[in-house]
C-alpha cells in the first residue's frame, strides 16, 4: 500500500517535469524573424513614439493615395500609433529597385522621389507637416521571409500655416517590416 501511495505522489511529478521528445535547441533560442512588439519606434520632439500599421501589425501597407509613390514602384510602410483612429502616423515609401543595405538621404518632399522617401501626419494640430530633410538606412533585409530592418531620422516643417509654425524632429526611428507577400 506504501508503494502505491508513493507511486501516485511522485507519477504527477515525473508527468510533468519531462520534457516533449518535439523540442528542439531551435525553439529555445530567440528567433531572430519573430515579429516586433512594435513595427517601428522614434522620438517625435522629445516624446516617444511606438507603433504598427493601422491593424496593429508589421505587414507593409496595400494602400496608397499618393499618385506619386504608385504601388508598382513603392512599398509603404505606415506606422500608426493608436491602431486604426490612432496618432500620429509616419509613412515609409521604399523605393522597390532599392530595397538593399544602404543610408539613403532625401530633402523636401519631392512629387516624383528618386529613392525611399517619409512623412509624419500628425493630426493634434491644424498644421500640414512637410518633410525637410533626413534620412533612411536599410540595415537588414531578408529576401526568404520578404522583412526589412532599419533606422531613420527626419525634420518637418509647417507647410502651409504661417502663424503657428511647429517644426518636427523625429529621431531614434526603428523599422522592421514584412514589405511584401511571401509567395
Amino acid at each position: 500500500m506504501k508503494k502505491i501511495t508513493q507511486l501516485l505522489l511522485i507519477l504527477p511529478f515525473l508527468l510533468f517535469s519531462c520534457s516533449s521528445d518535439d523540442d528542439s535547441s531551435e525553439n529555445n533560442e530567440t528567433n531572430p524573424e519573430a515579429k516586433p512588439e512594435f513595427a517601428m519606434t522614434a522620438t517625435i520632439n522629445g516624446k516617444e513614439f511606438k507603433a504598427n500599421n493601422p491593424y496593429g501589425t508589421n505587414l507593409y501597407s496595400s494602400t496608397n493615395i499618393w499618385s506619386y509613390y504608385p504601388k508598382e514602384d513603392f512599398v509603404m510602410l505606415q506606422g500608426r500609433q493608436g491602431g486604426v483612429f490612432g496618432d500620429p502616423e509616419i509613412n515609409i515609401w521604399l523605393k522597390r529597385t532599392d530595397i538593399k543595405v544602404g543610408t539613403y538621404k532625401f530633402t523636401i518632399d519631392e512629387e516624383s522621389p528618386a529613392t525611399h522617401a517619409i512623412d509624419l501626419t500628425d493630426n493634434s494640430n491644424e498644421e500640414f507637416e512637410e518633410t525637410k530633410e533626413g534620412s533612411i538606412t536599410i540595415t537588414e533585409v531578408n529576401t526568404k521571409t520578404k522583412v526589412v530592418k532599419g533606422k531613420f531620422n527626419f525634420t518637418t516643417y509647417p507647410g502651409y500655416d504661417e502663424v503657428n509654425k511647429i517644426n518636427f524632429t523625429i529621431t531614434n526611428g526603428t523599422f522592421n517590416y514584412q514589405y511584401e507577400d511571401i509567395k
